[in-house]
């Protein structure tokens, strides 16, 4: 209750606005990762071409601004944004999800060294030797997602958001 009486008064930003700064300012593969499980495990993106990825994130990003003063839809895509997203990062952004990842990753490498599939082997050995430092950053965005959703992503600022008819 007292946050909402905090926001009476003021302009407030889109949500979505928000969500769109916080994902412009990451790093690429994290960009992809949050858009490619975004525009493949959703509806209402089937228009957003995945075969250019440059193209992926300016379609996404524009997509999702034509939305971030409509209060209604706006809402629901601000939320559905804010449960896949962390969903991901529970995944990634974690060290108990890293840890996760590691073990995904022996048992690819072991299954595609017995298969003879060198190839997808020598893959799983590359993504195993980076996923220190992915860790890291990932740990990164998870610090960052965290502090958006708990502002601009938050129940109650959303909730006075959609209601603000300034």
């Amino acid at each position: 209750m007292l946050l909402l009486f905090i926001f009476k008064g003021i302009t407030m930003d889109s949500p979505l606005e928000k969500f769109i700064e916080w994902y412009m300012g990451l790093p690429v593969p994290h960009r992809q990762s949050i858009v490619e499980f975004v525009v493949f495990f959703n509806i209402g993106f089937d228009d957003i071409d995945t075969t250019n990825m440059e193209e992926l994130h300016n379609a996404f990003v524009k997509k999702l601004s034509k939305y971030s003063h409509d209060k209604l839809k706006g809402t629901g895509l601000v939320l559905m944004l804010r449960g896949n997203v962390d969903f991901l990062i529970r995944k990634w952004g974690t060290r108990e999800g890293c840890k996760e990842s590691e073990k995904f990753l022996i048992g690819v490498r072991e299954h595609f060294s017995a298969t003879g599939e060198e190839f997808m082997a020598d893959r799983a050995c590359k993504l195993l030797r980076e996923l220190p430092f992915k860790q890291e950053q990932w740990v990164s965005t998870n610090e960052k997602w965290r502090e958006l959703v708990e502002s601009y992503l938050s129940d109650s600022y959303i909730d006075h958001w959609w209601k603000d008819l300034s």
